[in-house]
């Protein structure tokens, strides 16, 4: 197996770390909808034993689960023409982005909460430190295209992930197909966070896609290893996802 793929866990000699490797920051909320188009996404999703990654969960979330598993994904994405919705193009901007979510429940209804966001753009680092529940923090992102291949690396080593677009990958996904794997880790129509006790979510809104599995060559993030060793827990590459040129909304966010 690529030692780029293998799952993560503590070695015999590699004791979980008492501290965990992220901090739920109080966050910001977004007042008003901000639209782009996702000109190339992975979702790079792992699976780990559904007992592990509740340690994850805060009230009143609910492990999203299937086959007694749950999933923590990475969403590698670049956006284009990111702004308000409705500005014109020259008040807009670009990102790149690595954005690191758990698949929760609210209610029922699946959703999705935020450990971390990676992003390029210094504006949304700085903006989002008040208006967003993503967490963002700014970093080096570079991403490059050879003919199917894809590339997107932090530039502090933090995160790589490669995948051929062109290639379907060989079997090891628990979903039994595509379009299963999207219904599940792709379906949720808002995102969510909890701050000082009060849950705020967002609905999120795009044009019609069809996402697909894709062969991941490398997928190397550095806090899903801190993950695996904290919580104990052995994650495993299910399976990464892509979609290409999809026009998206992020609308206000809302408290409950």
């Amino acid at each position: 197996m690529n030692p780029l793929l293998a799952s993560t866990q503590p070695g015999p000699d590699q004791p979980p770390p008492q501290t965990p490797p992220f901090t739920f920051a109080p966050g910001g909320t977004q007042f008003l909808p901000v639209s782009g188009t996702l000109t190339d996404r992975l979702l790079v999703t792992f699976r780990a034993p559904a007992q592990k990654l509740r340690a994850l969960v805060p009230e009143p979330f609910e492990l999203d689960t299937y086959a007694g598993y749950g999933f923590f994904s990475v969403c590698a994405v670049e956006i284009a023409d990111m702004g308000l919705s409705g500005t014109p193009r020259f008040m807009r901007w670009q990102n790149r982005e690595f954005l690191y979510r758990l698949g929760v429940r609210l209610h029922g209804e699946p959703t999705f909460i935020t450990l971390r966001s990676d992003v390029s753009s210094a504006l949304l680092a700085l903006l989002g430190r008040h208006f967003s529940h993503y967490r963002p923090r700014l970093a080096q992102i570079e991403l490059v295209r050879r003919g199917s291949q894809l590339r997107m690396a932090a530039g502090d080593g933090s995160a790589l992930v490669e995948v051929d677009l062109a290639d379907a990958p060989p079997p090891g996904s628990i979903f039994a197909h595509q379009a299963q794997a999207a219904d599940f880790l792709l379906g949720q129509k808002f995102s969510a966070d909890v701050a000082r006790g009060r849950v705020r979510v967002q609905p999120i809104e795009h044009a019609a896609w069809q996402p697909r599995f894709v062969a991941t060559r490398v997928a190397s993030f550095e806090l899903v290893e801190q993950l695996g060793r904290w919580l104990g827990a052995r994650f495993e590459l299910d399976s990464t996802l892509a979609v290409h040129d999809v026009p998206q909304v992020w609308k206000a966010a809302r408290w409950l």
